[in-house]
């Protein structure tokens, strides 16, 4: 037998069916269009409350309260008005103070903690820094029931800067933990550049480290600042009328009886913003170089 005969031609040989490849694309879309779905569904379910916040916080009184709800009415500024002029203009200027007197303190403390203990060995390294990561995920009542004990005989309570110190025992830790992995991402290399050319350890840290890693220091400050913002717990036990936060003052607003949907919904909506456009920046922050500009072709 020739080997012409024992060859089969390649035009011979059996193509793959037409209707495998025509239900496998079909998978395919289907597969697509299931998740477009499902990732439309979840848009909407959490979505859904923002768009309730900010429609409701430009209602009148009437339109809040309307049944059956109206999404879309006359907006109004009103609610603003009379946030903004009231008590609670005083509650938004507090939380500005607390927030930013807490990230000012725990970056001033947490830069250079974060700094020695990412270049100089430290005997228990690791004990420590497993204590920063429990001090910051602890639950705040097993710190708060011995801080209201001594801030009452220490004269702290409703004190800006009693609640920035408490706010201190969980974000200080937080900071420095944090900023001993942005210092350890920073090349060695240029501390000694700097030491070489006369630079002390600390000239060093704050002339050519810090430039370096401020990428990273900007997320901190944000994260810190964010939650310091934010924080409910603590405000609502050590802080009175005179220092009391914007997240506590919004839960005034929601009475036994009835609540004025319009205002708390323009509280909560103030509250929101800069939390969001907090947010927005910190994520910005995480996908710039650590060492951008540190090492130049």
């Amino acid at each position: 037998m020739s080997i012409q005969a024992q060859t089969r031609p390649v035009s011979d040989r059996p193509a793959r069916p037409a209707p495998d490849r025509a239900l496998r694309r079909a998978g395919r879309i289907g597969g697509g269009t299931l998740t477009f779905v499902l990732l439309i569904i979840a848009a909407v379910f959490v979505l859904l409350p923002l768009f309730w916040l900010l429609s409701t916080a430009f209602k009148t009184p009437a339109a809040a309260f309307a049944l059956p709800p109206k999404w879309i009415s006359k907006p109004t500024t009103g609610n603003f008005s009379t946030l903004l002029t009231g008590q609670f203009g005083h509650s938004i200027l507090n939380s500005v103070i607390v927030a930013v007197a807490s990230t000012a303190v725990a970056l001033l403390l947490g830069i250079p903690a974060g700094y020695s203990f990412a270049r100089a060995p430290v005997r228990g390294g690791r004990i420590i820094n497993s204590w920063f990561i429990l001090a910051y995920v602890a639950p705040p009542a097993i710190f708060i029931i011995p801080l209201y004990i001594i801030y009452q005989h220490l004269n702290l309570l409703d004190t800006y800067y009693g609640l920035v110190l408490a706010y201190e025992t969980g974000l200080l830790p937080f900071t420095v933990w944090l900023m001993r992995v942005y210092f350890a991402d920073v090349p060695r290399e240029l501390d000694e550049a700097a030491w070489i050319d006369g630079c002390s350890k600390m000239r060093a840290l704050w002339r050519v480290v810090l430039p370096a890693a401020w990428p990273g220091i900007t997320t901190v400050g944000l994260l810190v600042g964010l939650a310091s913002w934010g924080e409910y717990f603590g405000a609502a036990i050590l802080t009175g009328q005179r220092t009391q936060t914007a997240p506590v003052a919004v839960y005034s607003y929601v009475g036994t009886v009835t609540s004025n949907w319009g205002e708390l919904a323009a509280a909560g909506l103030i509250v929101v913003v800069p939390a969001l456009v907090a947010t927005i920046a910190v994520q910005r922050g995480f996908v710039s170089g650590l060492t951008f500009g540190a090492v130049k072709q």
